[in-house]
């Protein structure tokens, strides 16, 4: 094993070993995905947001009662502050390690102070939260929509993606959190919102945001490997590979999900 000690101050330690053992994210992972393809419903309804841009009729989109209605937003909410404060925990860490350290110190990570600091304690509870984010899929099933490939491909692979930067304590996972944390912030205070009715405009420019942070990360985690004294054990050097790996299918689905998506509205708004 090629990693140090738990980090600092983490909440319920007893359960490290148990998150951090490879076969945790694997197993779920896998148990999400079949779990996923046994209960996704063979034709699925359209959320109200999308049936309101494409004016659905009644029975193909859906409708939550109060209780549903109370636990999506909740759940939203929760995603939304967990990943805020990851974020506005992470970024000024990530700002100050560079105000601290030269240029190839800070970008490298080489004294671990960046790791030590923050981004072991913050990059584990975001690892976290990847487990947590499955509900996405359950509400979206529940509501009896289908759960789409990139829905199903993105979870699974988080887990196993964030368990591999943080068990070997590999420095670049760093942007998977920073990146991550915030456009879930924005991400889930936009569901929150939908939940309950309300039409805030900029889906689409969220969409631009997920895609721009994929294209940026994969730029930034390759050329650590190029860098001399970045990537110092073989399970960080497997690391980065395993998060180049998932981002290149990952930014494929989600630039194929846009076209459909919003080319789909353009088009209908031109014939209306």
């Amino acid at each position: 094993m090629e990693t140090d000690t738990m980090p600092v101050g983490i909440p319920f330690p007893e359960y490290y070993d148990f998150f951090m053992d490879w076969k945790t994210p694997l197993a779920i992972a896998g148990i999400y995905t079949l779990a996923v393809s046994l209960f996704n419903p063979k034709v699925g309804k359209v959320s109200r947001v999308v049936a309101k841009s494409q004016n659905a009729k009644p029975v193909e989109r859906t409708e939550s009662g109060a209780a549903m209605t109370a636990f999506v937003f909740i759940h939203n909410l929760i995603l939304c502050l967990y990943s805020g404060i990851t974020f506005f925990n992470m970024f000024p860490a990530l700002i100050n390690n560079y105000r601290t350290h030269s240029l190839h110190e800070a970008f490298c990570d080489t004294d671990k102070s960046f790791w030590n600091n923050a981004l072991g304690y913050w990059g584990y509870i975001f690892y976290l939260s990847k487990f947590y984010e499955v509900i996405d899929t359950i509400i979206i099933i529940l509501k009896g929509r289908r759960s789409s490939i990139l829905q199903t491909y993105h979870h699974a692979g988080a887990m196993i993606t964030m368990w591999s930067g943080i068990n070997y304590q590999a420095t670049p996972i760093w942007i998977f959190v920073v990146f991550n944390s915030f456009i879930h912030t924005a991400m889930y205070c936009y569901y929150a919102c939908t939940s309950i009715g309300l039409h805030p405009p900029g889906k689409k420019y969220l969409t631009s945001m997920q895609i721009t942070q994929f294209l940026v990360g994969t730029t930034i985690a390759a050329s650590y490997l190029f860098v001399p004294g970045c990537i110092r054990t073989p399970g960080a050097q497997m690391a980065v590979w395993i998060n180049i790996g998932y981002l290149f299918p990952l930014t494929y689905l989600f630039v194929d999900f846009a076209k459909k998506t919003y080319s789909k509205r353009i088009a209908q708004k031109k014939t209306e």
